[in-house]
């Protein structure tokens, strides 16, 4: 696949070279500039991007952990298809951990934790795309912060970024009208209010509502794609 123009060139950037390649690899596959099943050489990759070949690897076996690329052989590499198989076992995954840390996080916040998860309900509805979509993954993250430990949130980073792609393709931030941005806006704060009250059987089951209502609606819109 050719992709000039699919990616952004980095090399006037000062940040970690592997880092800037992830991000803007990954930018590209959620925005589907670089779409589901799509191949790309390194080499293109590394002349795109204005980097040498070394952070484009590292990047991309990032982004294989992640669930978003595969690796094919040396010199080349494909962007993962949309699968419902995936996206149901990375749900489950989530239900398994996420719900009973969000459990026993609620009620369990100090005054400046409860100030930070508002300001990032409010991140979530902002008029800018980027900033949004970092509130609600922020949000989600603030959501069973004060239980997780280090590996809890390994575990749980691995699972939002593999489910992010999927989630973008229905709640797409870019293309969202203000009735649809009052809906989601309302989805969190119910998640919000369940998370300042010491009931961690009604956190996790306003999580799980949340959570299985947006799988169901991914599934809706995948499921037909696979058909073809």
């Amino acid at each position: 696949m050719a992709i000039q123009g699919q990616v952004r060139s980095i090399a006037s950037a000062n940040n970690s070279a592997v880092d800037l390649v992830t991000a803007e690899i990954r930018r590209a596959v959620l925005t589907g500039a670089l779409p589901a099943g799509a191949e790309f050489s390194i080499r293109d990759l590394a002349e795109q991007l204005g980097v040498s070949h070394i952070p484009i690897r590292e990047a991309l076996r990032r982004l294989e952990g992640q669930g978003l690329i595969v690796l094919r052989q040396a010199r080349a590499a494909s962007v993962a298809p949309l699968s419902s198989a995936d996206l149901k076992a990375i749900y489950r995954l989530r239900y398994e951990v996420e719900l009973p840390l969000a459990g026993a996080s609620a009620g369990k916040r100090s005054q400046p934790e409860v100030a930070e998860l508002d300001a990032l309900l409010e991140a979530s509805r902002d008029l800018d795309p980027e900033v949004a979509w970092q509130g609600h993954y922020d949000f989600h993250q603030a959501l069973v912060h004060p239980a997780a430990n280090e590996w809890d949130d390994r575990v749980l980073h691995t699972l939002w970024f593999a489910a992010e792609r999927y989630t973008h393709l229905v709640f797409d931030p870019t293309r969202i009208t203000e009735e649809e941005r009052a809906r989601r806006y309302e989805t969190h704060r119910i998640l919000r209010d369940a998370a300042l009250v010491d009931d961690p059987d009604a956190m996790a089951e306003a999580l799980r509502v949340h959570l299985s209502t947006n799988e169901s609606r991914i599934l809706d819109y995948i499921c037909p794609l696979e058909e073809h």
